[in-house]
C-alpha cells in the first residue's frame, strides 16, 4: 500500500513508501502533474513532453513498476498536458497536446483500468 506520498520542491522527484521500501521516480525537468490514484493503489505521472516525448504519461503500481506508458491515440497529439482527476473514478478526462493550431485544447476520456483513450472533443 502506498504511504508517505511526496513530490519534492523541485517538482522533479516523486517518492512513496510501500511495505517499508522507498520508491523514487526522478525526472530531469519539472513534471506537469502527479496524482496518487488511491483506489487502485497507483501513481500517475505526466512528465514534460520535451523530456520524454509523446509517451509522457506513466502509471506505476505500488512497487514502482511502470504498468502503463500509453502511445498517443493518433499522430495529431504529441503528449498529455493534464488530467482532470476525480477520485474513485476509472474514467478520467485527459487534456492532450495537439499539433492542430486550434485555439482550444483537445480532451478525451482515459480509462485507468484498460488504458484506452476515447470520446475526443474540444475543451470549453
Amino acid at each position: 500500500m502506498i504511504s508517505n506520498f511526496k513530490i519534492d520542491t523541485s517538482e522533479k522527484n516523486i517518492s512513496w513508501l510501500n511495505d517499508g521500501l522507498t520508491i523514487n521516480k526522478s525526472f530531469k525537468m519539472k513534471v506537469f502533474q502527479v496524482v496518487e490514484i488511491k483506489f487502485l493503489n497507483q501513481v500517475l505521472i505526466i512528465s514534460d513532453y520535451r523530456e520524454m516525448g509523446e509517451k509522457n504519461m506513466f502509471i506505476y503500481d505500488q512497487n514502482g513498476n511502470c504498468i502503463s506508458n500509453p502511445n498517443m491515440p493518433s499522430e495529431e497529439f504529441y503528449g498529455v498536458y493534464s488530467i482532470w482527476y476525480i477520485d474513485n473514478n476509472k474514467l478520467q478526462t485527459i487534456v492532450l497536446l495537439s499539433n492542430d493550431n486550434c485555439c482550444q485544447e483537445k480532451k478525451c476520456i482515459f480509462n485507468l483500468e484498460t488504458y484506452d483513450f476515447s470520446n475526443f472533443s474540444l475543451s470549453k
